[in-house]
């Protein structure tokens, strides 16, 4: 099945209508014949020993919107209901350029995303390790310091909980308002999955 087939068999079987549905990331990691294949479509991360894969493009575009929340948050003006307009802009501008040549692409009901995912392939031996984030969880760590990637290689279920939620507490308590980081919103989906391999 070539890679649009997930969303083509989701989008057929929900009936969902490009343009109308929701959308979403996708990351995949998979280990095939001694090589790491990566997909990342999407502001996922992928933190390898000696690079980090994303998805730029949706940043690359520059709204004007995004420009001014992040002004106003970094000069304390919190989120209040100037935000939420300027989100709304931000998000009816993204809506134009989803899933088109020139915009960005996202996993809604338009199989031709797929065809424009990033991908790449490593051989296992020269990748021992992958860490998938979330952009919500890896902007916090990477402010905070938290971001000894090779370090949560090892680490258990319930050490990254922990890491993920000294993340969620900071936002809350540190930086309520996102004048230290700014960011759409005060907290954002926190998910890390790490990968080690046998070589």
């Amino acid at each position: 099945m070539p890679k649009s087939g997930a969303i083509y068999n989701t989008a057929r079987q929900l009936n969902l209508t490009p343009g109308q549905s929701p959308s979403s990331t996708v990351t995949i990691a998979r280990e095939l014949d001694g090589h790491l294949d990566l997909l990342v479509l999407g502001d996922n991360l992928v933190v390898l020993p000696d690079e980090t894969i994303t998805d730029e493009r949706m940043d690359q575009l520059d709204l004007a919107p995004r420009r001014k929340y992040q002004e106003r948050l970094a000069a304390g003006a919190g989120y209040d209901d100037e935000h939420r307009a300027i989100l709304r802009e931000l998000q009816t501008q993204q809506a134009e350029r989803r899933n088109r040549q020139g915009g960005y692409w996202i996993a809604e009901a338009d199989p031709d995303a797929a065809s424009h995912a990033i991908t790449t392939r490593r051989p296992i031996n020269e990748t021992p390790w992958a860490v998938l984030s979330t952009d919500g969880a890896y902007n916090t760590m990477q402010h905070l310091g938290l971001n000894d990637w090779p370090s949560l290689v090892n680490a258990s279920a319930e050490q990254l909980d922990a890491e993920l939620a000294r993340c969620q507490d900071w936002e809350a308590t540190g930086d309520p308002d996102a004048s230290e980081l700014p960011r759409a919103k005060r907290h954002d989906d926190k998910s890390l999955a790490a990968i080690t391999f046998t070589i």
